[in-house]
This record gives structure tokens, sequence and C-alpha cells, in this order.
């Protein structure tokens, strides 16, 4: 139940060389099914489409992962560009819930990113005519897609399960839609984690409670410093976390823990699979200082379509046979031309583990990209309502609010605004 009497805070404008950031998570959401998706998918003014890709574990190292190459309009500016990612069988879908990541390459850094993250379902009850599509609003991407030397991608697929008579199979159709994007095109992309680069578990990922092998260590979820560009005053942060590993008390054999790992702060909870079945939290600081909000890791999937497994299992991140979490943060005052100092925590985890590829072990995929706006921001300055219309705030793609959450940006007389408490 939202308080009687809230305020809603306006952006305004400064500019500061100080890391002042501030950070709000948004209601943006990281993915739609094609009845809620935002734009009219029939009025696009160009489309890129990929060929139907067969999926199937192509290599341990990203150097393995599938290549493939789309040529993106150049000549053109586009206000909005939603991928269409169909799933489907080659010819059938195969058995399990495999986690599949398609990067982009960005020839200005030489790193790949992270555009999408898309889980298979439990496909033994599905025939060769199943598929399923989702949408992504990947406006951001833009500046990386719009290659003039073609655009790279590659597949990640985490799974052994494609045979001849059964593999999963994904399309890419990007729709684009011409115009000014309404936070200004992104000048500026900076990878700020990634866990496919280098994780430390053999599976792409980070190892979760293993001692000598902290996920908060300097080289996975640790400080980074991020140089931000003098043009550069404000931007998106796109975070996406999802836990995998069951580990577990099994006195069968070493491919379980012997003794119950726990969670330090949390009396009396006990844990149920770590990382795929426990819902957890993470938190972000900004120059030292801890955001007021964290970012939900968990996927309730009661109402997940019907497959052959455990497709209700509410999960860390993700649902089989969906995309993952996508969390859309919003970052003012970003310090053009300094540094932008940020650290991503998880909660404390330990486990009895020592080796970080342990089979089972508790593990995180994480990435987390800077999209950086010239947008000028700045602090809050509060304007108090006691009753506002149920019509006057929209979300981020412009769609009416009628009962606005606190904490939370949207967009009221064409300006970003804050709800407050």
């Amino acid at each position: 139940m939202l308080a009687t009497s809230l305020a809603v805070s306006t952006i305004v404008s400064a500019q500061s060389v100080v890391d002042a950031s501030t950070i709000h998570l948004t209601e943006r959401r990281g993915w739609y099914i094609p009845a809620e998706c935002p734009v009219d998918l029939k009025a696009e003014h160009d489309k890129v489409e990929s060929e139907k890709m067969r999926l199937e574990f192509f290599g341990w190292s990203p150097e393995n992962d599938y290549p493939f190459t789309l040529k993106f309009p150049t000549d053109k500016t586009y206000r909005k560009c939603f991928l269409q990612y169909r799933m489907s069988g080659a010819p059938r879908p195969a058995d399990w819930d495999m986690l599949t990541e398609i990067q982009v390459f960005n020839p200005k850094d030489g790193l790949w990113y992270e555009i999408s993250r898309v889980v298979t379902p439990y496909g033994g009850s599905f025939n060769s005519l199943w598929s399923k599509a989702y949408y992504f609003d990947v406006t951001e991407f833009l500046p990386l897609l719009q290659n003039p030397d073609g655009t790279k991608f590659r597949i990640y697929y985490g799974g052994f399960d494609a045979t001849e008579k059964k593999a999963h199979a994904a399309t890419l159709i990007f729709h684009l839609y011409e115009g000014t994007p309404d936070d200004g095109p992104v000048v500026y992309t900076a990878q700020v984690y990634d866990s496919f680069r280098n994780g430390n578990n053999g599976y792409r990922a980070w190892a979760y409670g293993v001692k000598g092998h902290s996920i908060e260590a300097d080289e996975r979820l640790g400080k980074r410093e991020i140089d931000i560009p003098e043009n550069v005053h404000s931007g998106w942060l796109r975070v996406c976390f999802t836990g995998h590993g069951q580990e577990a008390i099994n006195e069968a054999g070493d491919n379980y823990a012997t003794v119950m790992p726990y969670f330090p702060n949390r009396a009396g909870y006990e844990v149920n699979n770590p990382a795929e079945f426990d819902i957890n939290t993470y938190a972000i600081r900004l120059h030292g200082e801890q955001a007021e909000q964290t970012g939900l890791i968990w996927e309730k999937n009661d109402d997940n379509y019907s497959q052959a497994g455990t497709y209700q299992y509410d999960r860390a991140g993700w649902g089989p046979g969906k995309p993952a979490n996508v969390h859309w943060w919003y970052v003012e005052n970003l310090p053009a031309g300094g540094k932008w100092n940020i650290d991503i925590d998880l909660e404390e985890y330990v486990s009895n583990r020592t080796v970080p590829n342990a089979a089972y072990v508790a593990n995180y995929y994480v990435s987390a990209t800077l999209f950086g706006l010239e947008q000028a921001t700045s602090g809050i300055t509060e304007h108090p309502t006691t009753s506002p219309s149920k019509d006057c705030f929209k979300d981020l793609t412009g769609r009416t609010v009628t009962n606005p959450e606190p904490n939370r940006i949207y967009i009221r007389n064409n300006k970003k605004v804050i709800y407050g408490k």
C-alpha cells in the first residue's frame, strides 16, 4: 500500500568531475512476451534477421563460441531497436534447460557485450513445429549494431544435450524504428563486469562461497573505476545475474558437499540447492556509498508455460524456456572527464568447497554494462504532492502507470521524475 502523502523528485541540471553519481532501479523491463511488447512490430522501418542457428556445445573458451555476422543499415538514425528472440528445435528441441548467451562485438574497445541471455526449455514434450518468441529493448546497443564493416556476434551455449534428432535452435530478428532516441544517442559503452570473459568455474561463471576464491575478489565482483568521457553526464546500467549449481548434502560421493553450506547473515535460513534455488539480492555501491535500492535475483515461475521438467520451480533470476531477468538502473551525475567508482556486492555465502570448478558448486553468471548519455543530470529537488492523478505518470516505454511506486523513475510532463516516499 502506498502512503497517502508522496513526493515527486525532478532531475535538474548540473555538471561535476567529482564522482557524486547516484543510481536508481527503474521499472523498465528486461524482456516482453509478444502481447506486451511496447512497439508495433508490424510498423518497423527496417528489419535485420539471422538464420536459424542450431545450439550445441561449441567449446569451453570464448574463442570457441559460435560466430556470425549481420549487416545493419548505417545511413539512418533509429529511436528504437527491439530484438525478437525466437526459440525452436533442430529438428525438435532438446531435453534440458540450458543457458544461452548472445554477445555483440564492440570494435572500439575490442570487447564482447551481452545483448541477451536466454534459458532453453525442457523440450522433451515438444515436436518440430514448436517455437516461442520473446522481445528485448536493445536500443542502447545501436552504436555497436550499426557497424559499417558488419556487426559481429557470437553464441555461448552451456549444454551437452544436442543430438542428430534433438537440439535447441535460435533465430534473431531486429526491428528498427527511425527517429531520435528518447534519451538521445548512446555516446559511450563500457563493460563493468563480465563473468563470461573471465569465469573461474570452467563454465564462464564465478564460483560462490568457495574458500580462497571469493566472488568479491578484484578479478570478479571487486571495485571498478570506469573512465568517463567529458561528454557523458548520465547513463543506463544494464545488470543481469543468474544463479546456477545445486550444492547440497549427499554422502554418495565427491559430487556434493559433505557439510551444509550456509548464509552467515540469514539466521535460521536453510539453504535450498544454492545458487539456483536460493533467493538472493545484490547491492550497488557508488563512490563508497550503498544505493538505497537492491536488485532481486529471483524469478517466479508458477505461471511459466507447460514443459516436460521442473519448469514451475522458482529460480535465481531465470526460468526454463525464458529470458534471464535483466535490471535497468538509471545513473545520474556521472563524473564527466573523471572516474566512476562502482562496486556490486552479493551477500556472503559459505561453502565447504575449496575448488571453484568442483561439480555442482554454486555459481553466478554476471554481466553489467554502462551506456553513457550526453544529457546532463544532477541532484534531486523534491516536489510534494498528496493526490497525483492516475494518468500523469508513464513508465520508460511511454505506458501510463496507474499506481506509481516509491523510489522508481517515471516520465511526467516529458521529464524523468523519481516518485518519492
